[in-house]
């Protein structure tokens, strides 16, 4: 059994470790952008929104950015695939971005709704599960370092460079 999953356990390992530095990255970018006096005045606002309407802009984002992808996918099936998977790839990025910061901040207002409370927990909660399962497994872990030596080896290149 261990034979068929092992495929999907390496698939899972990726796409974790990239959605992971995903996370990483644009939430450390839009903390930064949160700075931004007029950004920081809409983040607020946001912060402030009654459940219905933070329920609303939390999905605003992925009712924008699905077409985008949708887009990408169809201009790789037309075989222009460069252009569609750099326009799959940004939207993915910039989804990420908007859903982790919009998720932050109406979290709260969110956790008012016991479907999203209970949809959240089973969410968290097999998530975890799957982290845990990755960690333990030690290709996972030196797939991880290796990673994270290489990022390592970019950053200190473009230090040196400027």
């Amino acid at each position: 059994m261990s034979f068929l999953l092992a495929p999907f356990t390496w698939l899972a390992a990726i796409v974790f470790l990239i959605e992971e530095a995903i996370w990483d990255w644009t939430a450390a970018f839009m903390a930064k952008l949160g700075a931004v006096l007029v950004i920081h005045a809409i983040e607020k606002r946001i912060a402030a929104l009654p459940p219905r309407w933070a329920l609303f802009t939390f999905l605003l984002p992925s009712l924008i950015l699905v077409p985008a992808k949708l887009i990408g996918l169809h201009a790789i099936a037309k075989g222009h695939w460069i252009f569609g998977s750099i326009v799959f790839i940004l939207a993915k990025i910039a989804g990420m971005a908007l859903f982790s910061r919009i998720f932050n901040l109406t979290r709260p207002a969110l956790m008012q709704f016991r479907w999203f409370v209970w949809l959240y927990t089973k969410v968290m909660y097999y998530r975890n599960r799957i982290h845990d399962y990755l960690a333990n497994w030690q290709a996972f872990q030196l797939i991880k370092q290796r990673i994270h030596a290489l990022i390592l080896k970019i950053k200190t290149m473009f230090i040196n460079i400027s």
